[in-house]
């Protein structure tokens, strides 16, 4: 079974409309749960699929530097991203769960059992990558940087 082929099965399996694919045909995008955009491609050059969940903003300053170092830490224990790796797009200027999943040897339950499980971990990492109390923090400190040089009134 080709890439595409399994990406029709899968699609056609749990209920997903042609809408959800681009132009070309070949990438298969839709939300989960009203906040994880969710990419499945099957590419021209290669027979293996590609499964994308967005988690989250990379940020700047110091978050920028605690999301990715907390994603490294959960990449370093595979069975947290349960095979998925967390990655940075640079592009989009989002953290990524990404996988690989060769065509040939896979159905479209299988597909079907990989995406749940990397739903699952979206889900268990996203607060720890959201990092909401630094986060405020930080948005605290820059709101206020200008009231920090003012000249104090006696």
């Amino acid at each position: 079974m080709t890439g595409l082929e399994l990406l029709n099965s899968w699609m056609q399996d749990n209920g997903i409309t042609e809408e959800a694919l681009d132009e070309t045909g070949r990438t298969c995008s839709f939300v989960y749960n009203s906040n994880l955009p969710v990419t499945v491609e099957a590419p021209a050059y290669c027979d293996d699929l590609f499964i994308i969940i967005e988690l989250c903003e990379i940020g700047r300053g110091e978050i920028r530097r605690k999301r990715l170092e907390t994603a490294m830490k959960l990449n370093a224990y595979g069975l947290e991203t349960r095979g998925g790796i967390l990655g940075w797009d640079s592009i989009a200027e989002r953290i990524i769960l990404s996988y690989r999943l060769t065509a040939e040897s896979s159905t479209p339950d299988l597909l079907s059992n990989i995406v749940s499980n990397l739903l699952d971990v979206s889900e268990l990492v996203l607060p720890d990558l959201a990092m909401e109390k630094e986060k405020a923090e930080q948005e605290e400190l820059v709101s206020n940087y200008d009231h920090i040089f003012k000249q104090v009134q006696p």
